[in-house]
């Protein structure tokens, strides 16, 4: 196997009678990548001629579920380095004792004839490589979209968005007029909710901080749906919707953004709405990866087949949002951070045996898991396994789910620790 980084090249196939180490590479740390490469770990930690490779262009594992909790923190309650503690775990930390690889690095293309990677700073040679680079943010071609509105995809945006409402509200502080201020979250999935939810905290606490009306900070919900978090138990959008209403979110349905300026933003029905703040969580797309023979369907996702294969190519799969999997109606399935482990846990499963050139006995099948809402404070919304809960309770079982995964990737006392320090720091503006 042929390796280049850094500037240093080393050449491991010069002993002719060293058998051949075969290499695995997972490109993505995120809950399908890290998945992988850690069941992989485990499966082929005693075996010497197979090795593991983890890459990603971050030093860390970000836990998503967190980013909007840290984008409506206030920052004289929650300092900068607690909210990289809360969202942030090291790879160096997670690998330790491991016999994982990890090489930091942002992938720039796959030659899949040569089983080569461009990492921008040299090159790594695989046998088998496993694509979970994840999402980004899709803004659908909207004229504006992209440049005026902020992103909640990774911690610099997090904190951008907190800065950005902060600096709204100061701006207007010593406006005589006291002008309506108006937070806009357009998309009204999972992650919309929630962070519209918690603005209101947010919104509470800069208003009495700034002296200025509280009634005079709005926070709006665009989704083009008739809906909220669509997909799921209808129960859930009636709750979730309620519960915003309640807290003084105002929602507008069959709100489709037609085009976004600096100041205002067009809908398809000819309705203009000016706002100070775009935040954007109305849908993403995959991190394109592109393969000879595997055309990427309008997401950016790779069609794959049972095992996760990517169509056309040897030796290449696809996990999470970077694969399309299809349903039984032949339609490409919503994949969350759960399926997301769940492809990899399959996949850690299944390819020891496409290593052996056999066909694993257990075909890959889609799991139907629960679903949990926060919204605002220590309320959610739960629906899981016929149990539907709303309220303090099913705001603890999803800090039990956050826990849960934590255990699989640290174990119980870090795990126990990191949770607990969450709480503590978000439940400071609730």
């Amino acid at each position: 196997m042929f390796i280049c980084l850094d500037k240093k090249c080393y050449n491991k196939e010069k002993q002719s009678n060293e058998i051949k180490m075969t290499n695995i590479v997972v490109v993505g740390g995120g809950f399908g990548g890290l998945g992988a490469a850690l069941g992989l770990e485990k499966k082929f930690r005693n075996n010497k001629n197979i090795a593991v490779t983890l890459i990603d262009r971050r030093g860390y594992h970000l836990f998503t579920p967190n980013l909007y909790e840290a984008a409506s923190s206030e920052e004289e309650l929650t300092a900068i380095a607690q909210i990289k503690q809360s969202l942030s775990l090291s790879f160096a930390e997670i690998l330790k004792g491991k016999n994982i690889r990890f090489i930091k690095g942002e992938l720039k293309g796959v030659d899949a004839a040569k089983k080569q990677l461009e990492l921008g700073r040299g090159k790594i040679n695989y046998d088998y490589l496993i694509l979970a680079l994840g999402s980004k943010s899709d803004f659908f071609g909207i004229v504006g979209a992209e440049k005026y509105a902020l992103e909640l995809k990774d911690l610099p945006d997090a904190l951008r968005i907190r800065n950005q409402i902060e600096f709204a509200v100061q701006a207007r502080k010593f406006d005589i007029n006291k002008k309506n201020i108006r937070l806009v979250v357009a998309g009204g999935g999972y992650t919309g909710v929630e962070l519209a939810g918690e603005l209101k905290n947010l919104a509470d606490f800069l208003a009495w901080k700034n002296g200025y009306p509280r009634e005079k900070i709005e926070i709006e919900i665009l989704d083009a749906g008739t809906s909220l978090v669509k997909g799921h138990d209808s129960r859930l959008s009636r709750d979730v919707y309620g519960r915003l209403r309640g807290l003084g979110v105002r929602i507008s349905l069959s709100a489709r953004v037609a085009e976004v300026d600096e100041h205002f933003i067009w809908l398809m029905s000819g309705e203009k709405i000016a706002y100070d703040v775009l935040l954007w969580t109305a849908g993403v797309k995959a991190q394109t990866v592109f393969l000879p023979g595997a055309e990427p369907d309008k997401k950016g996702r790779l069609p794959v087949n049972g095992l996760f294969e990517v169509k056309g190519q040897n030796h290449i799969f696809a996990l999470g949002d970077n694969a399309a999997v299809l349903n039984g109606k032949g339609q490409p399935v919503y994949s969350s951070a759960q399926d997301a482990r769940d492809q990899a846990d399959y996949l850690a499963y299944a390819l020891p045996y496409i290593i052996k050139n056999q066909k694993p006995p257990r075909p890959y099948k889609n799991l139907k898991h629960g679903f949990i809402v926060n919204v605002g404070g220590k309320w959610a919304v739960m629906s899981y396994n016929g149990i539907y809960l709303t309220g303090y309770f099913a705001y603890l079982m999803d800090k039990l789910a956050h826990l849960r995964y934590y255990i699989s990737v640290v174990g119980f006392w870090k795990a126990l620790k990191c949770v607990a320090f969450q709480m503590r720091i978000y439940s400071r503006n609730d």
